[in-house]
């Protein structure tokens, strides 16, 4: 009797399991028209995210059924068991309810940073919650959880009129919808479907499946179909600009050089790692005190490019927003040419950032880095000795010092020398100077072949209308900190972030900074200094000009997963890990327990952040 009486309460649990799931499609559903989708979305989008809300529902309402089923173990009548499942279900509801409120304000779902917020010692500063406001939401909680007691009463009337809780069917059909909808991401990402991947980032706390290089070897799409702007940019929710570009050129443009070497530690920067770049620097107005902003090459281009942080980067892909930046240098007449040692395919660095110049370099030849590098330079001097248009923007981007991968004649000078990363056996107690010694030959190597970029520029006195920007995307650790750290994307700290950058311009004078800039700064510099753009700076970046010593307190460094906010000018780290937990560290990667930050800063800058959003 008492295993009949488990099974028909489980059989109950299970139609409200049911339900629940139904409900919280409907909270997600609701996110899409509190970020203004729904205009955009057409059938087939929708044929995706109904399907894709209703799976993902369907595995958060399991959380509450699974956490219950040991209750109907305890007691005779198994009187716990329906206040546990109600209680939390309706937690689940109200949790997904405030994170729709979240979402629709920060474009991004509940995380450490927003607990924070509204937990944290200084939550009062950011939201005022006034005696209304209480009883508004202690109503609304009230109701919803009196809905949910209902709805299991009228779970259990289901089952004792009908005796069938059709728990196969819904089964089956969950775990199709959960199939179909990501493998219709993982085609839709391929082909670019705006509504189906923008959609995607509504439903909370999703891992929508991609396949783009499975679906470039079945040959569903192209090379060069992934350098193609996803276009139309409809119902993105950007504004950006936030008011439409004013730009009045001057009647004599300056070409722009810009040289980045990805994972350039700025412990290396020196005139015996790379003489050439050390003697031009003393003709350039240098930043001592530079942030990237990103430990990886997404965000830090990404910010160098739009002056946005990669926050964005799924909004201005699936919307095929192209950069400010590149938009004013074609409207200014500018010749765009890239050329990137790595490929521009994977990541979609072409689409992203060049979909609107034609006949687009997207690859180098070359078996091994260095001549893919080498291939890059050789490109370039060929480019500048024809017949190029000018103004000209050209942007050299070497790949050797993240590979390191040298031939073996030309691993020197420095000794001794790994002959390649030999990461297997990296751990706190190796000796880093072997490592170290193979990625300075690198830099040596790439300076070598930046000294034949600037010296091809001076033979043919190229230099003296042609600004040049060397920096570095981001840094590169080995264990500086001595916590076991290697190469970049594992903190925030200054040795992955901090990197070498000079502008070369004839026109002015030599200058030293030491004012804290980032790569947020070099879109809005270039635009207004050189392109004419009469617009505020902060209608069109969050930068400033690079000269402008203002205070970059909050500096934003990251991707949209895994991010950061250095503080202050001693660089103090608040870091959101990709788990959602939230750490505060000095520039040594030591944890400040018990540190307070400004809740009030935080948020603000925030919001400052995400003004581009409509």
């Amino acid at each position: 009797m008492e295993k009949k009486g488990n099974l028909e309460t489980l059989k109950t649990g299970f139609i409200y399991y049911t339900i629940t799931t139904v409900l919280l499609t409907a909270v997600f559903v609701s996110y899409i028209w509190g970020t203004n989708l729904a205009e955009s979305l057409k059938p087939c989008d929708w044929a995706y995210f109904i399907p894709g809300a209703l799976s993902q529902s369907a595995l958060f309402a399991l959380i509450p059924f699974a956490l219950s089923l040991p209750f109907l173990l305890i007691g005779k009548r198994k009187l716990l068991y329906a206040p546990v499942l109600i209680t939390l279900s309706t937690l689940l509801l109200i949790f997904f309810v405030a994170n729709g409120k979240v979402y629709s304000l920060y474009r991004f779902h509940i995380n450490g940073f927003v607990l924070d917020m509204l937990f944290g010692g200084a939550a009062g500063d950011v939201f005022q919650f006034d005696t209304a406001l209480y009883i508004k939401a202690s109503t609304e909680i009230l109701l919803l959880a009196t809905i949910m007691v209902a709805i299991w009463f009228l779970c259990r009337f289901i089952y004792r009129k009908t005796n069938y809780v059709a728990a196969v069917p819904v089964t089956v059909t969950l775990l199709i919808l959960l199939a179909f909808s990501h493998l219709y991401h993982a085609y839709s990402a391929a082909a670019k479907t705006p509504g189906v991947i923008r959609s995607a980032l509504a439903i909370p706390y999703n891992a929508p499946l991609t396949a783009n290089r499975l679906m470039l070897r079945l040959g569903v799409i192209s090379k060069e179909d992934m350098t193609l702007n996803m276009g139309g940019g409809e119902g993105s929710g950007l504004q950006y600009p936030l008011t439409p570009i004013e730009a009045v050129p001057d009647s004599v443009q300056k070409n722009i050089v810009l040289i980045v070497i990805d994972s350039w530690n700025r412990n290396a920067w020196n005139g015996d790692v790379s003489p050439n770049l050390w003697e031009f620097s003393k003709k350039c107005s240098n930043f001592e005190n530079h942030l990237s902003s990103g430990n990886g090459t997404t965000g830090s281009l990404i910010g160098m490019f739009f002056s946005l942080p990669a926050s964005y980067k799924d909004d201005l892909d699936i919307s095929g927003t192209q950069p400010l930046l590149i938009d004013q240098l074609i409207a200014n007449g500018y010749d765009i040419k890239p050329f990137a040692s790595a490929s521009l395919v994977h990541p979609p660095f072409g689409r992203m950032f060049f979909s609107n110049v034609p006949d687009l370099r997207i690859e180098s030849e070359g078996n091994t880095v260095y001549d893919r590098d080498c291939d890059i330079t050789d490109d370039f001097i060929d480019y500048i000795d024809s017949e190029q248009k000018v103004p000209f923007f050209s942007f050299l981007f070497y790949d050797l010092a993240h590979g390191c991968e040298m031939p073996a004649e030309r691993n020197h000078p420095f000794t001794p020398a790994w002959e390649y990363p030999d990461y297997l056996e990296l751990n706190n107690d190796t000796d880093p100077l072997p490592f170290w010694n193979l990625y300075r030959n690198s830099l040596f190597q790439i300076d070598s072949l930046a000294g034949k970029v600037l010296t091809k520029l001076e033979e043919k006195k190229l230099l003296e209308n042609t600004i040049v920007i060397i920096t570095g995307d981001h840094g590169q650790e080995f264990n500086e900190n001595k916590k076991n750290y290697w190469g970049h994307g594992g903190n925030f700290s200054p040795v992955q972030i901090r990197v070498p950058f000079m502008i070369f311009d004839a026109g002015k004078g030599i200058e030293t900074y030491r004012h804290r800039t980032t790569h947020y700064d070099v879109a809005p510099t270039l635009m207004k200094e050189y392109l004419g753009v009469k617009n505020p700076i902060e209608d069109i970046a969050v930068g400033h000009l690079m000269t402008d010593p203002c205070n970059r307190d909050w500096h934003y460094v990251g991707d949209y997963g895994n991010y950061a906010f250095v503080m202050d000018s001693e660089l103090r780290v608040l870091e959101k890990e990709h788990s959602g937990l939230v750490e505060v560290y000095d520039s040594l990667v030591n944890p400040i327990d018990g540190y307070r930050y400004n809740v009030k800063e935080l948020n603000d800058r925030i919001l400052g952040l995400n003004r581009f959003y409509k």
